[in-house]
């Protein structure tokens, strides 16, 4: 039980020590970001690095929905910093609907002092929600077909009432 007990005790002051990097994200209610078509808006990610260590940072971003604003191939992070960000311009396209952006965030080398080198990993993601313009005109193909066929049949009756009433004329100038 002694033995059991002090395990733990070593494995919780060794834990103390153990410092990685992390990324931090603009807050999105249930990970989306809304976005009228055709408009676009600023994603910011933070990197921090807690760790007594330089950390060489990659950045690898699906890039059909968003730019990196001031990209780089590898972001060297200071020892202790907490608030190197990055921008993420994030543009919605011209058809309405859900998607999905992600972006990875890996160690390049790892940071040093530690017995057991590990480079870390980290993929994010967040949903788009492309909404219609407010302000531009829409055409619902679907109603504006049912007004069509609306249409023909009112133009069929009116043309068969105009129909039978010049017949009924003639026959009155027959009399």
């Amino acid at each position: 039980m002694r033995g059991i007990i002090f395990l733990l005790l070593v494995f919780l002051t060794t834990s103390l020590q153990a410092k990685a990097i992390s990324v931090v994200s603009d807050y999105l209610v249930n990970d989306t970001l809304e976005l009228i078509e055709g408009t676009s808006k600023i994603y910011s990610i933070r990197l921090q690095n807690p760790s007594d260590y330089e950390a060489a940072i990659r950045l690898d971003y699906d890039d059909t929905l968003m730019k990196v604003i001031d990209y780089r191939e590898v972001y060297n992070l200071a020892p202790k910093d907490t608030a190197y960000r990055i921008l993420f311009n994030v543009t919605a396209p011209d058809k309405l609907g859900i998607y999905r952006a992600s972006y990875t965030v890996s160690e390049v080398e790892p940071a040093g002092g530690g017995a057991v080198p590990i480079r870390l990993k980290i993929n994010r993601g967040f949903y788009i929600k492309v909404t219609e313009d407010p302000n531009k005109f829409h055409i619902d193909y679907d109603y504006a077909a049912y007004i069509a066929v609306a249409l023909v049949f009112l133009l069929y009756v009116f043309w068969k009432k105009n129909k039978a009433r010049k017949g009924i004329r003639k026959f009155k100038k027959f009399l």
